[in-house]
């Protein structure tokens, strides 16, 4: 059962020996400045062939860790803390089954699977979700920066949410983007496989 209100007590292998850091989950408004603060840049090499680099990633994690750490707790460098912060944010998704109208997403997550049931997004749905939750800029040098929004996600979330299994309580904005991402991308699946060729 996944409760996101209980502390997590994360154990971290280091050269040192083993840390174990107690902290909370963080909130969605700290998973949303988290991911805002992550830069993704794409540089296009050439040939279909391009490079992606997250920019700031360690920083944003150690911030996020700060916030979320017991204050006892040992000492950790910004790169263990992007550890650290991978293992919560963890979110797999095993299966997306289409029941209906609805779809069905189990995920992998910290302390066990969860479920989803989420109504079919409309096709205005699916536009405004990717409008709002990517910014894409144009960089000199064949790159683009792109930054993520998981409040859009979370936001559709709420809206075609139905239930879910495995939850002590709120489920949180980083399981809602891995969802309804998941339930776009077998939507997209289905009509490709229903539109005719010819």
């Amino acid at each position: 059962m996944f409760d996101a209100s209980k502390p997590i007590t994360v154990n971290l292998r280091t050269p040192d020996g083993l840390k174990a850091i107690r902290l909370r989950f963080p909130t969605d408004e700290e998973w949303i400045e988290r991911q805002k603060r992550r830069k993704v840049l794409i540089k296009q090499l050439g040939r279909g062939v391009s490079e992606t680099i997250v920019s700031g990633g360690e920083d944003a994690d150690a911030a996020l860790l700060a916030k979320i750490r017991e204050e006892d707790e040992p000492e950790v460098d910004s790169f263990e803390a992007s550890r650290v912060i991978d293992q919560l944010s963890q979110a797999d998704v095993d299966d997306v089954i289409q029941e209906g109208d609805r779809f069905r997403v189990t995920l992998r997550v910290l302390c066990g699977t969860v479920t989803h049931e989420i109504r079919m997004p409309s096709a205005k749905d699916v536009f405004d979700y990717r409008r709002s939750f990517a910014r894409v800029l144009d960089l000199p040098y064949n790159r683009q920066e792109l930054t993520i929004n998981l409040g859009a996600a979370g936001a559709l979330y709420k809206k075609l949410a139905e239930s879910t299994e495995g939850y002590a309580g709120d489920v949180p904005v980083i399981h809602q983007a891995v969802a309804v991402k998941a339930a776009i991308d077998a939507l997209d699946a289905a009509f490709q496989e229903t539109t005719d060729p010819n």
